[in-house]
């Protein structure tokens, strides 16, 4: 578990990075005209309480142009950006790089794990009502898409992509809260959008078959699946996975599970598996440290 030690600055400084970078100090919004500055801070929130390594820092924001003078510019990037955040102790230096000190509700993504974390952990007790506020309330955190504006250096266009995982994984989630609530007529029309925008994407596939299937539009839901697996066929050869298989004869049968009151939405397999995955992430301590 990593680690969210307090900024000198206190409580009012808040970050944003689930949309366009945002720095609020108290009620006021910084802007850092410099994209060096930019691009710095959002590498240092993308992961908190770890040591962000000077030399990756280095080579994510300058490559082989930094050459013998990349320690320097780093060096008056951190001063700059120290300056413009109202203290020299909001970024620490390390033995080895440099960690931003803030506090746990301070920055939007961090919220946003947490909330997912407690929200999973209801949902797998039973208290589905409850799991499905909570991601509810986290995926409101997002002003669009993570990172925006700053996905050109490899590295943060990576955590743009991890935290867009999270977030669908999350929202596979809430839904699932809501088929299991009963709610499945007023989810059609999201799933239906999200079956356009992700057509690879089981989960929601199965996800609007069930919704279709308990709001009596049968037909409906089995044409979703024969237009997944006209999809997955022109675009990558393949048929659906047993799970969607599975899930089609259950409808076909008109099998009573797929009715029964707070049962699980969907079948184990075709649940969301985009969870947040232990991964290397090059900027730390080592090169090689792992995040939960």
């Amino acid at each position: 578990m990593a680690t969210y030690p307090l900024s000198v600055s206190g409580n009012d400084l808040r970050f944003g990075i689930l949309g366009a970078l945002e720095v609020v100090v108290g009620e006021r919004r910084l802007s850092l005209r410099s994209s060096k500055q930019r691009s710095l801070l959002a590498m240092l929130l993308c992961h908190p309480g770890t040591v962000a390594v000077a030399d990756h820092l280095i080579d994510a924001l300058w490559g082989a142009e930094a050459g013998d003078a990349g320690a320097g510019r780093l060096r008056l990037q951190l001063h700059r950006l120290r300056r413009a955040l109202g203290g020299a102790g909001v970024i620490a230096h390390e033995s080895t790089g440099y960690t931003l000190r803030a506090a746990p509700d301070a920055v939007d993504a961090w919220r946003f794990e947490r909330l997912v974390h407690r929200g999973q952990q209801a949902l797998a007790s039973g208290n589905v009502a409850k799991g499905g506020e909570l991601l509810r309330t986290a995926l409101s955190l997002w002003r669009g898409p993570a990172l925006s504006g700053l996905d050109d250096i490899p590295f943060l266009h990576r955590q743009s992509t991890r935290l867009e995982e999270d977030r669908l994984a999350a929202l596979a989630d809430r839904i699932d809260a809501d088929l299991r609530l009963r709610r499945h007529a007023e989810v059609i029309g999201e799933l239906t959008v999200l079956v356009k925008e992700h057509p690879l994407r089981e989960t929601f596939r199965g996800q609007l078959m069930i919704a279709l299937y308990r709001a009596g539009r049968q037909a409906e839901a089995l044409e979703v699946y024969r237009d997944g697996r006209r999809t997955l066929a022109e675009e990558l050869g393949l048929e659906p996975s047993p799970d969607l298989r599975r899930l089609e004869v259950a409808i076909l049968t008109s099998d009573s599970s797929l009715s029964a009151a707070l049962s699980t939405a969907c079948p184990p397999g075709l649940r969301a598996v985009h969870r947040r995955r232990r991964h290397s992430c090059s900027l730390c301590a080592g090169g090689g440290q792992m995040h939960g």
